[in-house]
């Protein structure tokens, strides 16, 4: 049986029931301490609002002060009103920029709203821009054809001087698109195999500009038109520049008709001697040894051949040797004034000569 409280104790006080949580209608449970700590309020400082109540003192904290606990309501969110439909506008009085405005949540600046247009960007100048050749076009592969291209050698003997190795025929056809062409031989190659003959053609040709250039080239082929182009463009890749002049003690034009001394050359059993002619003589050589001279621009000259010369691939090169002992000979000033001696093309050189 529970004994009844002695007269002048202390009464324990019954816990308060919460009924709401804040101004809506719910259950709501009290707030408990957190044990080992005690809140401190100054409720002298405070004044007393209609939301705070006293939290139950737990058993055996006796002599402990009572917690207070605030409950604030919770605060009401604003209406947020509907999104205009499109088409409508946003903002009363207000034009598109102003509506875009609202919408985004941006107030509109003061004032007109000048409309900002935005321009592409702009395209890459053409200097930048990749040039693809165009079909047929030639794109140098050597520096020489490159400096041919870029217009810094601009002569034949320039592109010869520079000692660069001559590895496109398009550097001569550009620098000497005057050039005369001569086949001077075809002969047909068979060979035996297994499956029956194969037949190849030897093409030899001759090119020249009639000027103090020219070139002796060679190829074989399955087919004759192939093979004549392929040699003329080795022909083209053996060009050489050659020294002419008047030394003939018969004559005394003082004009580059012919060759300025004895020549020799040999290729195989073939044998070639060129001497100097007066004026009027013309080429007294061969066939062979004709084309070559008239080709390189010798108008005058004698000719001596041993061995034998009927094998026209050997004759032709032994002629050409001896055209190249001219630019390869070394020749004094004196004598380059006393034989009029000129390299490479005249061009207008021979006005200064007849003067």
């Amino acid at each position: 049986m529970e004994q009844p409280p002695e007269e002048g104790a202390e009464q324990p006080k019954e816990p308060v029931k919460k009924t709401g949580k804040g101004s809506r209608g719910g259950k709501g449970k009290a707030a408990k301490p957190k044990a080992g700590k005690k809140p401190v309020v100054d409720k002298s400082e405070e004044p007393e609002e209609p939301g705070k109540e006293e939290a139950p003192q737990p058993e055996g904290a006796a002599g402990a002060e009572t917690a207070a606990v605030e409950v604030e309501p919770k605060p009401a969110q604003p209406e947020v009103p509907d999104k205009p439909a499109e088409g409508e506008g946003a903002v009363e009085g207000g034009g598109p920029a102003e509506a875009e405005a609202a919408e985004e949540g941006v107030p509109p600046p003061p004032g007109e709203v000048e409309e900002v247009v935005l321009e592409p960007p702009a395209e890459p100048p053409a200097a930048y821009a990749p040039r693809k050749p165009e079909k047929g076009e030639w794109v140098p592969k050597t520096r020489l054809g490159r400096m041919v291209k870029d217009g810094k050698i601009t002569t034949m003997a320039e592109a010869l001087r520079t000692g660069y190795p001559l590895r496109e025929p398009e550097v001569v056809d550009i620098l000497l698109p005057e050039l005369d062409d001569e086949v001077l031989d075809v002969n047909m190659v068979q060979r035996m195999t297994d499956s029956g003959r194969r037949v190849r053609f030897a093409i030899v040709t001759v090119v020249g500009n009639t000027d103090g250039y020219v070139g002796l080239g060679k190829a074989t082929g399955k087919e004759v038109g192939p093979a004549i182009r392929k040699s003329i463009d080795n022909a083209k890749l053996n060009i050489i520049e050659i020294k002419r002049g008047c030394g003939s003690w018969e004559c005394g034009c003082g004009q580059p008709h012919s060759i300025p001394f004895v020549i020799k050359g040999k290729s195989g059993s073939a044998e070639v001697t060129f001497k100097p002619a007066p004026r009027g003589i013309s080429l007294a050589v061969g066939d062979v040894a004709k084309h070559i001279l008239r080709l390189a621009g010798v108008n005058d000259a004698w000719g001596f051949t041993a061995g034998k010369t009927r094998t026209t691939v050997n004759y032709a090169k032994a002629a050409f040797e001896a055209l190249k002992m001219i630019s390869e000979m070394r020749v004094m000033p004196e004598q380059e004034q006393r034989l009029h001696i000129h390299t490479g093309s005249i061009g207008t050189q021979e006005e200064g000569v007849d003067e």
